[in-house]
């Protein structure tokens, strides 16, 4: 009976096949297709008047995510896909504007 391959080694052949196959198409004269162009654009985010930090969220090049960059410090807050980037951003918020909550 024999062993199931190792999946390491499966995807290893994969890779060396579409170079090859990619090789082979370059060598017939089809040329390779365009570079994707990401037309996203970073968002300004002020939440200075609910308590929160300036905000730029910049989109992930190559990923269906973003990360939040404080503008003051340059310092990225957070990276993860919009839902939840906004989710930890609103929990970092103070619930009540009260000058307890600024101290």
């Amino acid at each position: 009976m024999q062993r199931r391959k190792s999946q390491r080694h499966v995807k290893a052949a994969n890779a060396r096949w579409r170079e090859v196959r990619a090789q082979a198409e370059r060598d017939a004269g089809i040329p390779d297709r365009p570079e994707v162009e990401d037309v996203r654009q970073p968002i300004p985010l002020d939440l200075s008047s609910y308590g929160g930090p300036r905000l730029r969220i910049e989109p992930r090049r190559g990923y269906v995510a973003a990360r939040a960059v404080d503008e003051e410090t340059g310092q990225v807050i957070h990276c993860a896909a919009m839902k939840e980037l906004l989710h930890r951003i609103a929990d970092g918020l103070p619930r009540m504007l009260s000058p307890r909550n600024f101290q």
